[in-house]
């Protein structure tokens, strides 16, 4: 059954290159066609078939063209309109549908058109001023033409510098001109597209739950430290840190010369004012429980924070990586960071519908010399995993993370696609409500431990890449994993036994809630069949993808879910997924040892002392078997060849987008 299932899913891979069309309609012309530039008098005349359109009884809807298209089917169409038919007056409400069909339609004539509702408000201003409610058809070409031509310099300035970029060189409107090529043979310029599943919140503090979000956010936003590719810690938004003597105190030096995109200065106010934010438990921040240690942040200059902590704290520097510490600015209130951007990164949000699409423009004030490179970022929203692979084999869009272990084949094969992978402490897990029935229930816990065999899984689910995990997050590669602990491996009779002593000698009913995305639909398939033996039947329930995270993960509704959790070192991963007043603890697993544990460790200032903290958890873990730890997943991007300087980063939070260009 599993195998047939993954038959057909590969095969809905080719099936789905039927919708490429489509796709490159949405995301726009492949990077290898030049945009046309933008022609007033291709307006003009959209808005003249448009009259054409809007007197016949069932109007074809308009479908992007070039504007050379545009021009020649409205000279036909024109000319076959006996005079008498052109509707002498149009009201501004017929007006307004005709221009916004129109421009609609020439909308892929430029890669910066003006909008609809703009262009809109353009013509209604100029017809309440010269001609009251209404216009002839022939002072409908007038305005249009005036209106596009006096006020869409940003279209036309766009368009010239797509046209430039034929000539190698690329310069956002905002920016001073860059040089051609960068310091190490970065080309600047162009559009990198990438496909991505969601949108959530706005709020970096509360994000972590969509794919887009968290891309965002590290385009946008900055943090204080950021982790490497080898796994460092390094300065970001600060030069550097120190702690006194037991680690109780940390002092940060901000890097001077970090402006905010409205302008203002990055200062310690700022780092302050983010984490006095995180730290309200009003603002209900994931990253809450796991720095309530902070018992206060003072500044003593501008650029100087002192982090004064409970007692010694190890691990402090290593959590301002976290996403959710994006450096806010102090003058915005609640109400604007939920609904617009207000960061220092590398990038300035544009046009922002999360129904489909996200842009992103070059900052050409960005702090580090050179970087970013590409002008311009556009994440397209495409919640179906094979819309995602078939658009970045045609080229329609240029990234894709994770995009499904099954593809990967596939993808390899397609000369214009790289995979690029890394291993990393990233897992898929299926969580019990453990303070519920009938998950409250140790003895039923343990039969599942024992019934899964997931060698099985992660050969149908990651096709033999990864690595199993042993029902605890701490990853093979962190210097506090238990090398010694018993290896938890499939036992059908042991399983049953646990059944049995569970009250369920007759076997187990569950419904297993998952959702298509991040390989979980794979593993609950998998999971399914992996048990039937010992007894467990299981319903798979293939649950909304867009709404997986707000509506059945720690809902009362699903008792036992799909999830899984980006890499994070030792402390950070138990501490937000099992410490008891996580908001994301996803299990409703509460021990008050494993509490006591994490804060000794964090106290703790011998490492081998420490190491026997994490030793004691994950051994804890093991028995308790509040989550099922199936396995460990390597970090996948696949990129089109022309992307360059791209690396799969194993950690959570950062990608280092702003280092990639693209080549000619």
């Amino acid at each position: 059954m599993l195998v047939k299932y993954l038959r057909n899913k590969l095969l809905m891979l080719f099936i789905a290159g039927v919708a490429l069309t489509l796709v490159a309609a949405a995301c726009g012309e492949d990077a290898t066609t030049p945009a046309a530039p933008v022609d007033t008098g291709a307006i003009t005349s959209a808005v003249q078939q448009a009259v054409q359109q809007a007197l016949q009884a069932a109007p074809a809807a308009p479908v992007p063209v070039s504007a050379a298209e545009i021009q020649q089917l409205v000279r036909g169409a024109v000319s076959d309109i006996p005079a008498p038919d052109i509707p002498e007056q149009l009201s501004v409400a017929e007006l307004q549908q005709m221009v916004e069909a129109a421009v609609t339609a020439s909308a892929a004539a430029a890669p910066k058109p003006p909008s609809a509702t703009e262009i809109s408000s353009m013509v209604q201003a100029a017809l309440a001023a010269a001609t009251g409610e209404a216009a002839t058809a022939s002072e409908i070409e007038v305005l249009i033409a005036k209106a596009v031509q006096e006020s869409s310099e940003a279209a036309l300035a766009a368009a010239e510098a797509a046209a430039a970029a034929q000539a190698a060189l690329a310069v956002p409107e905002q920016a001073m001109p860059a040089p051609v090529v960068g310091a190490a043979g970065q080309r600047y310029g162009g559009t990198l597209k990438i496909g991505v599943v969601d949108f959530g919140t706005m709020d970096p503090a509360l994000m972590g739950l969509s794919e887009g979000s968290s891309l965002y956010s590290e385009l946008t936003y900055g943090n204080a430290i950021v982790t490497a590719f080898d796994g460092t810690l390094t300065p970001w938004a600060i030069e550097s840190w120190s702690a006194n003597a037991d680690a109780s105190q940390y002092t940060l030096k901000v890097r001077q010369g970090i402006s905010f995109h409205s302008g203002k200065a990055l200062m310690a106010e700022d780092i302050k004012f983010t984490f006095d934010r995180i730290l309200d438990e009003a603002t209900a921040s994931p990253l809450q429980s796991v720095i309530n240690f902070i018992t206060s942040i003072s500044t003593p200059d501008d650029y100087t924070v002192v982090f004064d902590l409970e007692g010694p704290n190890a691990f402090l520097p290593g959590l301002l990586t976290d996403y959710h510490s994006r450096i806010l600015p102090t003058d915005i209130t609640s109400e604007e960071i939920t609904t617009g951007e207000h960061g220092a990164g590398a990038f300035i949000l544009g046009e922002h519908n999360p129904a489909e699409r996200t842009v992103m423009e070059r900052n050409p004030n960005y702090w580090r010399a050179g970087a970013p490179y590409v002008d311009q970022i556009v994440l397209f929203y495409m919640p179906e995993v094979t819309t995602r692979v078939e658009a970045i084999k045609s080229g329609a869009i240029d990234v894709v993370f994770d995009p499904g272990f099954g593809a990967l084949d596939t993808l390899s094969d397609n000369p214009n696609v790289i995979v690029k992978e890394a291993p990393s402490a990233g897992v898929r897990v299926l969580d019990f409500h453990t303070d519920r029935e009938p998950f409250n229930n140790k003895n039923l816990r343990k039969a599942f431990q024992y019934a899964v065999d997931r060698d099985f899984i992660r050969e149908a689910v990651l096709f033999g890449r990864g690595a199993n995990a042993n029902d605890h997050p701490v990853g093979l590669g962190d210097e506090y994993y238990w090398d010694e602990q018993p290896i938890i491996k499939q036992d059908i009779a042991r399983a049953k036994e646990f059944l049995t002593l569970a009250g369920y000698p007759d076997g187990f009913d569950v419904v297993l809630h998952t959702a298509d995305f991040g390989e979980k639909l794979d593993m609950a398939l998998a999971f399914k069949e992996s048990v039937a033996a010992a007894g467990i039947r299981v319903e798979v329930s293939n649950d909304d993808t867009t709404t997986y995270w707000e509506e059945f993960w720690m809902n009362p509704c699903c008792p036992f879910v799909a999830s899984s959790w980006g890499a994070r070192p030792a402390n950070q991963a138990l501490g937000v997924q099992l410490s008891s007043n996580t908001v994301w603890n996803e299990s409703y697993y509460k021990n008050p040892r494993l509490d006591e544990l994490l804060e000794l460790a964090n106290a703790e200032p011998d490492f081998v002392t420490r190491k026997e903290y994490f030793r004691e958890i994950q051994e804890m873990l093991i028995e308790d078997v509040p989550v099922l730890y199936l396995m460990y997943t390597p970090v996948i991007v696949t990129h089109r060849n022309r992307v360059m300087d791209v690396q799969a980063h194993p950690g959570l939070s950062e990608t280092f987008i702003e280092n990639w260009w693209l080549a000619k």
